[in-house]
């Protein structure tokens, strides 16, 4: 009886199907940290809507925070899109906290760190989260990274997770290069802790067809970034930034 309950009280949630192998493989990561990385358009702010939707339906009373730089970034890419498909009822946005709470206890919060270093210095010190999503990975330091890290903790049985999506180029072009991409480890660094799937535009099907003039536009860019932007190429920057940026 119990379980009949459960079944009729589940929530139904449409949230599309991933269209490429990289976003399956995205959704069903086990690996402590995974990075979603690589060319412009490939279907990465798509996968964590859908994949961090899908964690506060899954696990009650999960809390995922959601990380950029300035909550400008994440409005059209992240947070609306997240709203359109979360199912009517289950749950409250508070746009002044930026934080969207579900009736069986989740919690997904938007945070921002508009400056260098505040994770380290203690913005989110003693907080803690089963699941971290860094957008734009490659536009923080190293050392925020590890310092964000650190607030995947908690004692429950939630599955503690660190997901990261990124562009080539951005002052943190190289550690995200070294950890994911040539695998070059420190000792400390447990290797089967990292995964990288690779985006390319190309997997994005649904982009192509709804816009497909958008690789001609990739393909206008100057040389280095359209190498890095349009095909993920994570040699064609040698320096953190982009020269016109």
């Amino acid at each position: 009886m119990a379980a009949k309950k459960a079944a009729e009280n589940a929530v139904k949630v449409d949230i599309g199907k991933p269209n490429s192998e990289p976003q399956w493989k995205f959704f069903l990561s086990s690996a402590k940290y995974t990075c979603y990385g690589g060319a412009r358009g490939g279907g990465k702010s798509w996968a964590v809507v859908r994949k961090a939707a899908l964690g506060a339906y899954t696990y009650p009373g999960i809390r995922i925070l959601i990380l950029g730089r300035e909550y400008g970034d994440m409005e059209g890419t992240l947070i609306d899109p997240m709203l359109k498909i979360l199912a009517p009822g289950t749950y409250n946005y508070n746009k002044s906290e930026h934080a969207i709470t579900f009736t069986n206890g989740s919690k997904i919060k938007f945070g921002n760190m508009p400056g260098y270093g505040a994770a380290v210095q203690g913005k989110y010190q003693g907080q803690e989260y089963e699941w971290l999503f860094i957008d734009e990975a490659t536009q923080f330091l190293e050392s925020e990274f590890r310092g964000l890290a650190g607030v995947v903790r908690g004692a429950n049985k939630i599955p503690k997770r660190v997901y990261l999506t990124c562009n080539p180029g951005g002052v943190g072009h190289q550690w995200v290069k070294r950890i994911f991409v040539t695998r070059d480890f420190l000792p400390e660094e447990n290797p089967d802790d990292y995964l990288f799937l690779k985006a390319t535009v190309e997997d994005n099907v649904d982009l192509l067809k709804g816009s497909p003039d958008y690789v001609n536009a990739l393909n206008l860019l100057p040389e280095d970034v359209r190498r890095a932007h349009r095909f993920g190429d994570w040699d064609a920057l040698s320096g953190g930034f982009f020269p016109e940026f």
